[in-house]
């Protein structure tokens, strides 16, 4: 069983500590998150500082941070400057995931999240609450999928792309790399690299450069 230390401690590290204790494969060691004091408590364990990893035992780690391409920089930081780390994926016990469904690592499940048959999903994905991608769909390296996105069969996700919460993509539809579905659209057609796409039917509203945040927060939060 892997020493596991989640890199990100405030919302997804919190789920994510939670999903990988309710599947209980990996063993939690600590949280790496520079935004916290060390020795601060997340779900039960101390924030902890790099110099501190071979103390704790940590041979593993998992990066549970929302932002597709944040997410993506702290693994390679990682794997830079730790390289005997391995990344581990976390799937929720209530999560389902096809037989012939080929999986990457770094890959976080919530529960409810279906990966169905002939489905390829690159490393670093991300698959909210009651997600869903059917047959014989890809979804490319830290791509993401918010609570109750749902996609037909023949899907392609681009790398890098996030489709908002309770979004729908019908058979057969490839979306590009970069871009961002917004939150309950209805993806009829195909969608290109770097564009924001929302609405019923979806439609393309403006480019998107890489690496441009699409995660907000209310004010005091």
């Amino acid at each position: 069983m892997s020493r596991v230390v989640v890199v990100g401690g405030s919302d997804q590290g919190r789920q994510t500590i939670d999903v990988l204790e309710s599947a209980g494969t990996h063993t939690v060691v600590g949280v790496l998150d520079a935004a916290l004091h060390p020795g601060t408590v997340v779900s039960g364990h101390p924030v902890v500082e790099p110099d501190d990893l071979a103390r704790i035992g940590a041979d593993a780690f998992i990066v549970a941070v929302g932002d597709n391409a944040v997410r993506a920089r702290l693994v390679a930081e990682v794997r830079a400057q730790h390289p005997d780390l391995e990344l581990v994926s976390a799937w929720h016990p209530a999560a389902v995931v096809a037989r012939d469904a080929r999986v990457g690592a770094g890959v976080t499940l919530m529960a409810g999240a279906v990966v169905s048959n002939g489905c390829v999903v690159g490393e670093g994905v991300l698959m909210g609450t009651g997600s869903s991608v059917d047959h014989d769909c890809t979804v490319g390296d830290y791509a993401s999928l918010a609570p109750g996105a749902r996609t037909g069969g023949n899907v392609s996700i681009g790398p890098f792309t996030a489709v908002g919460l309770g979004a729908s993509v019908v058979h057969k539809v490839a979306i590009g790399a970069h871009s961002v579905i917004g939150a309950g659209a209805v993806v009829l057609t195909d969608v290109p690299d770097h564009v924001v796409a929302y609405g019923v039917p979806a439609s393309v509203v403006r480019t998107r450069d890489e690496g441009e945040p699409y995660l907000t927060r209310r004010r005091g939060r």
